[in-house]
């Protein structure tokens, strides 16, 4: 077959569906390059016009390219869905909470949840690598079907409920005194001042607790990426963090804690009330009781709540987004895929 004749049988292949093209040598550059994927199995000629290359003299190279490209695509739904999850946190709990009980969130806490939590979950997610075998169907490709709005919905839906659980519990509290300083007092350049009360102290934990989940629980591969366990350095930077937040929660008034204004107070309360010999500067805190140090009881129910916050969202997705759930609807309601003309 002459190379002209190789590039109208592609055109004419492609005139039903995507037509994959695979060759070695010269007279395939011309298909190779009319094709909607084109193969080079080597490192001649033809890989410089193919989009694509190996090594690999094999057929199943082929194979292997739509492997890594499910698992491309999977990747990037993941990444999406973790980021809205983020928004969805710092822009509505967050936010809103921030707006109805006039408090904020520590400046050091910002930076520890946009400089390690964000940027680090997102890095790591995409280096989780392809599945070992092709899935019988792709992933889906649709940002807002019903796979990606179960997910995302679930999770948010999740996020909000302990939410409101934990400030209900909160109030209970026979420990708890509200926000009672006058806001508009406050020297705007130390804004930060604003997290010095339980109310923000409880979200501030609620919240870094949920960022970290939620770069996590996108990380399950399913039937197209490795399995999650599988993404070590992810497992590394979400353990550190999951450490991290839960000392600074569980422990008694530290330099760590005090770094981000939480579980300490004015240093002349911490010595009087908890005992605590205070060698480091701390700046007065903005409240009447001078601390925002929650009882050691009361951490641990916190830290329940914060766990059991993660551990639903993770049943969600492996169960109901990932697992059992989803074969069971996928057989009785299949999806009618989407028609496309080329």
């Amino acid at each position: 077959m002459k190379p002209a004749h190789k590039v109208e049988c592609i055109e004419q292949h492609m005139k039903y569906g995507v037509t994959a093209m695979c060759g070695d040598g010269g007279n395939d550059c011309g298909a190779l390059r009319a094709a909607h994927v084109g193969i080079a199995l080597s490192d001649a000629e033809a890989s410089i016009v193919s989009p694509f290359s190996s090594s690999d003299r094999s057929i199943m190279s082929c194979v292997q390219l739509l492997v890594e490209s499910r698992a491309g695509l999977a990747t990037s739904f993941a990444n999406f869905a973790a980021l809205i999850c983020y928004g969805q946190v710092m822009c509505g709990m967050v936010k809103m909470a921030s707006f109805y009980f006039a408090i904020s969130l520590t400046e050091n806490l910002w930076m520890l949840i946009d400089g390690a939590v964000a940027t680090g979950m997102m890095l790591t997610i995409s280096l989780s690598g392809p599945a070992k075998r092709l899935a019988p169907s792709r992933p889906t490709s649709r940002i807002l079907g019903p796979q990606m709005l179960a997910s995302i919905g679930g999770i948010v839906f999740i996020n909000w409920l302990f939410g409101a659980m934990v400030y209900v519990w909160l109030f209970q509290q026979d420990w708890f005194r509200c926000n009672e300083h006058a806001t508009a007092e406050v020297d705007a350049n130390k804004w930060w001042l604003l997290g010095d009360n339980y109310e923000a102290s409880i979200l501030s934990f609620l919240s870094a607790f949920q960022f970290i989940n939620n770069g996590f629980v996108v990380n399950y591969g399913y039937v197209f990426r490795a399995p999650w366990y599988r993404n070590y350095t992810l497992l590394v930077v979400w353990g550190f963090l999951l450490s991290f937040v839960s000392y600074m929660l569980l422990a008694d008034p530290n330099r760590v804690g005090c770094a981000f204004r939480l579980n300490c107070g004015t240093a002349s309360v911490l010595e009087e009330e908890f005992g605590t010999h205070v060698t480091w500067k701390i700046e007065p805190y903005n409240s009447l009781l001078g601390h925002n140090v929650i009882p050691r009881a009361s951490r641990y129910k916190l830290w329940g709540y914060c766990i059991g916050n993660m551990v639903v969202s993770n049943v969600w997705q492996l169960f109901f987004i990932n697992g059992p759930i989803r074969r069971l609807l996928q057989k009785r309601k299949p999806l009618r895929r989407l028609k496309v003309k080329l």
